[in-house]
């Protein structure tokens, strides 16, 4: 099973939706990988999220599976809408 990483950044919305951001590469074989993966490169990961998202801090960083990621996104809710 592929592993990714997930970044959530600090600070929400008005509506509570957050930023995030999914790195689609590299693809990670195990959770363990992944983790020493995040570690290792945490400096350029933070580095790149400060680019991405004008200077906010990262509030979290997690290792998510591909099933768990698919749900993610089966279950995201369009922008605008209420449940």
């Amino acid at each position: 099973m592929k592993w990714f990483i997930l970044v959530v950044m600090m600070g929400s919305y008005t509506d509570g939706s957050r930023d995030t951001f999914i790195f689609t590469q590299p693809t990670l074989p195990s959770l363990q990988v992944c983790q020493d993966y995040v570690y290792k490169e945490s400096a350029d990961i933070r580095n790149r999220m400060k680019i991405e998202f004008q200077g906010k801090n990262i509030d979290q960083i997690f290792c998510i599976n591909e099933r768990k990621l698919k749900e993610f996104f089966d279950n995201a809710q369009p922008p605008g809408t209420q449940t």
